[in-house]
């Protein structure tokens, strides 16, 4: 009996220990025409699966991908099988996003695929990722000096994608093809030493098995245990992150004092950022900076790091607006005014100063003594060398002071916000008002002004964030 005759049966058996098929399961076949995805989708059909075939034209060799495309419809359509396809131009979005040519294509096709499983409703995405892929992975992965999860090489299951070909080698999937007459197209590009998985498929994999045959298998059984141990450091790294971090709507917060107490501590704080996609060389440039200067920038592809005096600060890159800077950054404010929605959000609220008149004391309210405001008020960004006299003080500060002594990280300085009358600061926006304005038993009118949440422009006090919204 061939090799690879069992493998209908082992595919059956797979997806039944690894529970990737379900009576109510719809696969959505990822098919490019090749011998891996056409075994694939063989395999799907003969098993009797509800699928559907996914094709990307990816535009990368001319004719050839249009007959692919071309190839695999026929396919489909031959055996009443739903088909989806889509021609991407692959160098246009890779030029224009700053991707190489394959990162480009990947991107492109899951995100397609996604799209499509959720609007035709399919369950999951089935692409036709091997055990000799997962090995070139894991090799892939320890070039580039990823962690330990990198090192385990693909799942069965990750999410809605699934991989239903993990357990056959590419020698077997060939000779299935072959026996069962299942046709496909060869994609030249395969045999293009630029790209470094070929490199490793046909440079480097031979000689491993040289020098041991069972150089795939072996991969791959560490990858396993170094999984087993993957779960028992998830474990360890949710316990040291309770201890080192904080969470609040905008960023995570880890604190230097504490990472360095923990045994190992820069393994840890490497393992700590994967999940902010920062890679190992950053993460090295990252430990190297802990003890020095505040104010320090590193960047992954979705997150800013940022070390300030005793945390790094990690905060999405969609928080830190590609502006940074708001839509309107100074505003004139009559007396007429209730509200305004930019550059923050703010409610104006004039008040008699009666018995029943209570001073609101939450941060992100000031209560001002009316009769002392000369209007227009200007709201603008604090500058270098402004001074008030904060409530409760006798003497002039400056404001950049008063932001270091409540630990304002740097990259919420940036977005701090004074409200002036004349020549006079008379709030500190969220954080403190003037002294010289304060309610008084002399004072008849109080404007309360009122900071509101949501709003798409951050701003920060000591004890909490606040997000100003637009009014109703």
């Amino acid at each position: 009996m061939a090799l690879s005759a069992g493998i209908f049966q082992r595919f059956q058996r797979y997806c039944t220990t690894h529970r990737l098929y379900t009576a109510t399961s719809r696969w959505l076949v990822a098919v490019s025409g090749g011998v891996d995805s056409m075994t694939l989708a063989h395999l799907s059909h003969a098993a009797g699966l509800t699928m559907g075939v996914a094709h990307c034209n990816f535009g990368l060799r001319e004719e050839e991908s249009d007959g692919d495309a071309l190839f695999v419809e026929q396919w489909a359509n031959a055996r009443g099988i739903p088909f989806f396809s889509i021609h991407f131009d692959t160098k246009q979005y890779a030029a224009t996003h700053g991707l190489s040519t394959q990162m480009a294509a990947r991107k492109l096709r899951y995100e397609w695929f996604e799209e499509i499983r959720r609007s035709h409703g399919f369950t999951d995405v089935a692409v036709a990722h091997h055990s000799d892929d997962n090995a070139e992975t894991v090799l892939i992965n320890l070039l580039r000096s990823t962690g330990i999860k990198g090192l385990c090489g693909m799942q069965p299951a990750n999410g809605r994608i699934i991989r239903p070909l993990l357990f056959a080698t590419r020698r077997e999937i060939m000779e299935y093809a072959l026996q069962n007459h299942i046709a496909y197209r060869e994609d030249r590009t395969n045999a293009d030493d630029d790209y470094i998985r070929n490199r490793i498929r046909h440079l480097i994999m031979p000689e491993l098995q040289k020098i041991n045959p069972a150089a795939t298998a072996n991969i791959l059984a560490t990858a396993g245990n170094l999984l087993q141990a993957c779960h028992v450091l998830t474990t360890e790294k949710e316990r040291i992150a309770a201890t080192c971090c904080s969470r609040t709507d905008a960023d995570v917060r880890i604190s230097i004092v504490a990472l360095k107490a923990v045994p190992h501590y820069s393994f840890w704080l490497f393992e700590l950022l994967q999940g902010y996609h920062f890679s190992g060389g950053v993460t090295n440039n990252i430990i190297a900076a802990l003890g020095r200067q505040s104010g320090k920038r590193f960047y992954s592809a979705s997150h800013v790091l940022i070390k300030d005096r005793d945390e790094l600060i990690i905060t999405p890159l969609s928080h830190m607006r590609t502006t940074h800077l708001p839509v309107v950054a100074e505003r004139y404010i009559e007396r007429n005014y209730r509200a305004i929605t930019q550059p923050l959000c703010l409610r104006f609220d004039y008040r008699t100063t009666d018995a029943d008149f209570v001073i609101p004391r939450h941060t992100n309210t000031a209560c001002l003594a009316a009769d002392k405001l000369l209007f227009p008020l200007l709201l603008r960004p604090w500058r270098k060398g402004d001074v008030f006299i904060p409530f409760g003080m006798n003497g002039y500060k400056k404001v950049s002071d008063l932001l270091i002594d409540e630990k304002v990280p740097l990259h919420e300085k940036a977005e701090q916000y004074v409200l002036v009358s004349g020549a006079d600061i008379v709030w500190l926006v969220g954080r403190r008002i003037d002294e010289r304005y304060r309610i008084t038993p002399a004072t008849n009118e109080a404007l309360v002004v009122t900071l509101h949440t949501n709003y798409p422009f951050r701003l920060c006090s000591k004890k909490k964030h606040l997000q100003p919204r637009v009014l109703p």
